[in-house]
């Protein structure tokens, strides 16, 4: 049986990806898992979901993590 050879070479990663892996203060994570839940967007808590289902709510926000079954708050940004 041949052994592959092929393999992917290292992708370069920009600025604005590199961003949206590490995290930025806005994010609303999970406090079990640590999966992206919303973001904190102007006041409002923006969430998306799959097939483009996209929402903006108010504070507080309640959900339940579709990773590990968590129910997390997000409470209003301090000013």
């Amino acid at each position: 049986m041949p052994t592959p050879t092929s393999f992917r070479p290292a992708r370069n990663v920009t600025a604005g990806r590199a961003t949206r892996m590490a995290g930025t203060a806005n994010d609303w994570r999970c406090n079990c898992c640590g999966k992206l839940l919303g973001v904190r967007r102007d006041g409002l808590m923006h969430l998306s979901f799959a097939r483009g289902h996209e929402y903006l709510v108010g504070f507080p926000a309640t959900a339940t993590c579709r990773g590990c079954g968590t129910l997390n708050q997000a409470t209003a940004p301090a000013r």
